[in-house]
């Protein structure tokens, strides 16, 4: 049991690192910030790859042990509940794949969006017993989170780019951030109450503290978004090179976050519930 529990946790995160970064990627092209079609393809290949992972998990799983992951007995079972959501992630993944030969950023969004509605199709909302708008907002959280965790890639000031470019950059990346950057907090402070109830009963749980320190982390995230947008723009446009070394530094900042969180999400969907 405890390999079956070591390849959940494993595959979780694989699967949201590799889905968040493949509605990034898809977002920032499809939004013109930054694009690469190499990338899209290997994204692509790795959300695939890990969506079929994590059905093999699935299935493993209802049989009892890692030796079941290829058991045809209980497959039923497993599409059932995980079939739907796999659907979605598989097709974003060839929408993706289909933008790295065909320049059509429709296929981007589209990807994009596909790729997140396969995690409103799973998990502890789609459970509730009535999940109301609780999946939708699942969806419209990961997608922004998506965009959002992109950004060290898109804005990394790399010694290549004019000190011009990268102001213009983070400009535009700034004024779509401003815009759609608040709703993924309001979005996780409602999906946290859907899921737990208070805020003081939640803590009372394992699974409730991992969310709150979630959220946390989240803040954390989007104070260093709100730097980027403010000081570190400013000092782009007025002192480029100690600009560059800030948004460096705050970059940086971010990808821990984001790794932390993705640990935190695997975790608390894996060896955790709502209830315990």
């Amino acid at each position: 049991m405890l390999l079956l529990d070591a390849a959940n946790l494993a595959t979780k995160i694989l699967l949201y690192g590799a889905s968040l970064a493949a509605i990034g990627a898809a977002l920032h092209g499809a939004l013109g910030l930054h694009a690469n079609r190499r990338a899209y393809f290997w994204l692509a290949a790795l959300v695939g790859l890990t969506a079929l992972m994590r059905l093999l998990v699935l299935n493993a799983q209802m049989g009892g042990s890692l030796g079941a992951a290829l058991s045809l007995d209980q497959f039923g079972w497993t599409w059932a509940g995980g079939g739907r959501p796999a659907l979605s992630l598989l097709a974003g993944a060839i929408l993706l794949f289909a933008a790295s030969i065909a320049k059509w950023r429709v296929l981007l969004m589209f990807a994009a969006v596909s790729i997140s509605a396969g995690f409103g199709l799973t998990g502890h909302t789609a459970g509730l017993e009535a999940p109301g708008l609780a999946p939708w907002v699942v969806a419209v959280h990961v997608l922004i989170a998506g965009f959002w965790l992109a950004a060290p890639v898109t804005l990394w000031p790399g010694p290549a780019m004019t000190d011009s470019d990268v102001l213009a950059r983070t400009e535009a990346f700034s004024r779509v951030a401003r815009l759609i950057v608040p709703l993924l907090f309001v979005s996780g402070l409602y999906l946290f109450w859907r899921v737990n109830g208070d805020f003081l009963s939640a803590l009372s749980s394992g699974y409730g503290r991992l969310l709150a320190a979630k959220l946390l982390a989240a803040t954390l995230i989007l104070g260093l978004g709100a730097l980027n947008m403010t000081r570190v723009t400013h000092q782009l446009a007025a002192e480029p090179a100690r600009g560059r070394a800030t948004l460096r530094i705050t970059l940086r900042l971010d990808a821990v976050l984001f790794t932390l969180i993705l640990g935190i999400i695997a975790a608390a969907t894996t060896i955790s519930g709502p209830m315990e």
